[in-house]
């Protein structure tokens, strides 16, 4: 895959799938047996990334994501983000605040076939944390 490409694959992730919510852009996205690695036992297939950006989409309103950069290397990929969103939802047990949030991270992903066929988040859930609970 060439670069813009990959951009364009980027951009559609982070800003139809995830800020704009769009479920059905996971099936453009993600290889049918995508393994993500995210979570503390790996998931095979596309659920539990639709399962993740409801519960963000849930949780964070307003949203909006910044890709921040982006590394590609042969079929790997690794690009960081920025989300910021209001709190308007129940996340990480704590009850919505209406506070303006800002979640920062970093996908590593493998491509095959034109499609993310592993996949790897890294997120800072702990500064979240503390803004959602004031610390």
């Amino acid at each position: 895959m060439d670069r813009s490409t990959i951009e364009s694959l980027v951009t559609l992730w982070a800003q139809e799938a995830v800020a704009a919510g769009r479920d059905e852009v996971w099936d453009e996205l993600l290889a049918e047996g995508v393994v993500d690695v995210s979570g503390p036992a790996p998931s095979v297939g596309r659920e539990s990334f639709r399962a993740r950006a409801k519960a963000v989409q849930a949780a964070l309103g307003e949203r909006t994501i910044t890709v921040d950069g982006l590394v590609i290397e042969g079929d790997r990929i690794a690009w960081r983000w920025t989300l910021q969103g209001r709190h308007t939802g129940p996340f990480m047990e704590v009850a919505p605040t209406g506070k303006r949030v800002t979640l920062r991270g970093v996908n590593f992903q493998r491509l095959e076939g034109g499609k993310v066929a592993e996949h790897w988040t890294l997120a800072d859930l702990a500064g979240l944390a503390r803004q959602l609970r004031g610390g």
